[in-house]
């Protein structure tokens, strides 16, 4: 069992300028309407954690569609390396997105990708980071097999 926080941008919320965050799911590339770069501290572990998400539509609209990636914090130091999932490194990838809900209720669905690789280049000190990711969603009746990229700037600074 894994437990992940997850902070889904407002639909008003702004993204930095030059943030940019798409993915390929066939044909045409999906660029994110928002986008989140932050440093995640869990209190009662005391895991920290860098987290890129890239999402279309909201919550409000049942239309969300999203992909979170998250890697473990280790120094201030400038980051590049190739993450796969399954090699101890501890990288999680999620794909989000609504659901029907009851009324008065907002439905959202994660779920965790079967296989992943990231690499990245991270610079916490000026809080950049650009990567490249390709997933495969194939459990649970899922057949998603999204490629993509982002650059990005801290929102948490």
């Amino acid at each position: 069992m894994s437990t992940k926080d997850i902070f889904i941008p407002k639909g008003n919320s702004i993204q930095a300028p030059g943030n940019d965050f798409h993915w390929n799911l066939g044909a045409d590339p999906v660029y994110a309407g928002r986008t989140a770069f932050y440093y995640s501290l869990f209190e009662p572990t005391g895991e920290e954690s860098w987290v890129f998400t890239g999402s279309t539509g909201s919550g409000d609209e049942e239309n969300f569609f999203g992909f979170l990636l998250m890697v473990p914090y280790i120094d201030d130091n400038v980051l590049e390396y190739t993450y796969k999932l399954g090699d101890g490194k501890d990288l999680h990838v999620s794909h989000i997105h609504s659901i029907p809900a009851p009324d008065g209720f907002i439905g959202f669905r994660t779920v965790d990708a079967d296989d992943a690789e990231l690499s990245i280049r991270l610079d916490p000190v000026n809080g950049t980071v650009q990567g490249d990711f390709n997933a495969l969603f194939k459990s649970h009746g899922y057949r998603l097999f999204p490629q993509g990229t982002f650059k990005l700037i801290r929102d948490d600074q």
